[in-house]
C-alpha cells in the first residue's frame, strides 16, 4: 500500500513546515519537499500513479499520533469505574480493552502504555494488536502494578525487597514491557491519603533494579515530595500524577532524567462532579486539595525545565476512554504552551517510553502513525478533537 499526502503542514520541533509524505506500507518512505518532476524522475506523476491513495494536505495539518503514557484500558468509567473494575470477570475486563483500544486509535492516540489492569488480561490484547487480528494502538503493558498490602489499588501485593523482586521477575516472565509500582496513596477508598508513603526505599530499588537487569523501566504512581524522593534515587523512569512537586525535588528529577506524567483529569472530575455523583466524601475531598496545588506546582516545574510526558489516567471517573483532548486543556489551563504539550504527547512520550527509534515525530523510516487535522492545533487544541481528518496506526488508515 503506497499513499501519498501532498503539501500538507507537517508537525517539526514545535512548529509546523509545508511537505510531503509518502507511506509505504507501514513506514514513513519519504517527508520532505517533493515536486511532479521528482514523481516524474522516480517513474510516477500524480495523474498516472503508483500510489494507492493521494491526499492532497494543503492547508491541513499533519502530526505525530498522540502517545497516552497512563492508559487504564480494561476500565469503563463512568460513576462506578472502580467498582466495576474489581466485580468484572477476567473475559468482561478483556473484551473493556478490546473495546476501548478500538476508541483510543480511532481517536487519534497510536500508542498507549497501559498502567496497570486487575491482572494480565491486557497482555492478549496486546498481541492480538499486533498480529493484527484487532483494531488498537500500540500497547505498552505493566500487567498490573506492584503495591504493599493494603496499599493503592489494583496491584500484585509484596512486603520486603525480595518478595518485590520476585514478583517483577514472575510479571516479565509473564511477558509485561515495562513494570508499574504504586509508591503512594492514591484515590478511592475510605481513610486514603494520596501523600502517604506506601513502599519501602529498599523495596522500590529491588524493583527498579530488577527490572533494569531485564531492560525494562519502572513508572512510579507517586503524588508527595518523599516518594519521588524515593523513586528518583531508585532510578525510576516517570513519576504519575506527581502532585506536590517544589523546585528542590524538580531538580533532581531534571538531574536524573526523570519524565513527568500529570494526569489531571480524573482528580478535577472527582473534585468538580464527584459530590453530586454519590462518589467517597474522603475522595471529593483529596481530589479538591490535590488540584488546589497541582496545577501551580507543574507549571513551576516546567518553567524549571521538568520534562514532561502526556498521560490522562484513563479508565477514571466520567472519563471518557475516545477522547484525550479535555487533559491537554487541563495541561493549558496550568500554564503549559500548545507546542509543548503536543511535544509531550508525541516525541516526549516516546523517549520515555524507549520507542523514539520507532514513533513520536515524522521522519524518514519511521512508522506510520500519524493523525490529519483541518485546523491548527497550535491555534486551539479542540483541533484534535473537533478536526480529525485521518488516522494512520502502523501505516494502517483508519478513518
Amino acid at each position: 500500500m503506497r499513499t501519498l499526502i501532498k503539501s500538507a503542514n507537517v508537525w517539526n520541533e514545535g512548529h509546523f513546515t509545508v511537505k510531503s509524505v509518502v507511506i509505504v506500507d507501514e513506514k514513513l518512505e519519504f517527508v520532505g519537499t517533493i515536486t511532479e518532476k521528482d514523481l516524474a524522475e522516480n517513474g510516477t506523476t500524480l495523474s498516472q500513479s503508483g500510489f494507492d491513495r493521494v491526499i492532497d494536505g494543503t492547508g491541513k495539518y499533519l502530526l505525530p499520533g498522540v502517545i497516552d503514557c497512563h492508559a487504564h484500558i480494561t476500565m469503563v468509567c463512568g460513576t462506578h469505574h472502580m467498582a466495576d473494575f474489581f466485580t468484572a470477570s477476567d473475559s468482561a475486563l478483556t473484551i473493556n480493552a478490546v473495546i476501548n483500544a478500538e476508541k483510543m486509535v480511532r481517536c487519534g492516540i497510536t500508542t498507549i502504555r497501559d498502567c496497570g489492569g486487575r491482572f494480565l488480561e491486557t497482555l492478549a490484547v496486546r498481541d492480538y494488536i499486533n498480529s493484527g487480528k484487532i483494531i488498537g494502538p500500540r500497547l505498552i503493558c505493566s500487567g498490573t502494578p506492584i503495591k504493599v498490602i493494603g496499599g493503592h489499588e489494583p496491584g500484585i501485593d509484596i512486603t520486603g525487597p525480595y518478595e518485590a523482586r520476585a514478583k517483577v521477575r514472575s510479571l516479565i516472565h509473564e511477558g509485561v514491557d515495562f513494570i508499574k509500582v504504586m509508591v503512594t496513596g492514591g484515590l478511592g477508598k475510605p481513610g486514603e491519603n494520596p501523600g502517604n508513603v506506601e513502599m519501602e526505599p529498599d523495596e522500590l530499588e529491588a524493583i527498579v533494579s530488577e527490572a533494569a537487569k531485564h531492560n525494562r523501566k519502572a513508572a512510579c504512581h507517586c503524588h508527595s515530595k518523599e516518594g519521588m524522593e524515593i523513586l528518583v534515587k531508585a532510578g525510576a523512569a516517570s513519576i504519575e500524577h506527581s502532585t506536590y512537586l517544589d523546585s528542590e525535588i524538580n531538580e533532581k528529577i531534571i538531574e536524573n532524567g526523570v519524565y513527568v506524567v500529570p494526569t489531571f483529569e480524573p482528580y478535577i472530575n472527582y473534585a468538580l462532579l464527584g459530590e453530586e455523583n454519590n462518589q467517597l466524601k474522603d475522595t471529593v475531598m483529596a481530589a479538591r486539595a490535590i488540584i488546589g496545588e497541582k496545577k501551580s506546582r507543574l507549571y513551576d516545574a516546567y518553567k524549571q525545565g521538568v520534562k514532561l510526558a502526556f498521560g490522562r489516567d484513563s479508565g477514571g471517573f466520567m472519563m471518557n476512554q475516545g477522547s484525550f483532548v479535555e487533559e491537554m486543556i487541563h495541561m493549558e489551563e496550568a500554564g503549559i504552551e500548545r507546542k509543548d504539550i503536543i511535544t509531550s504527547a508525541t516525541k516526549n512520550a516516546a523517549d520515555l517510553l524507549g520507542i523514539l527509534d520507532l514513533t513520536g515525530t515524522i521522519e524518514t523510516g519511521k512508522i506510520a502513525d500519524i493523525i490529519l487535522l483541518d485546523a491548527d492545533p497550535l491555534k486551539g487544541l479542540y483541533a484534535y478533537r473537533d478536526n480529525l481528518i485521518g488516522v494512520w496506526a502502523r501505516g494502517k488508515y483508519l478513518n
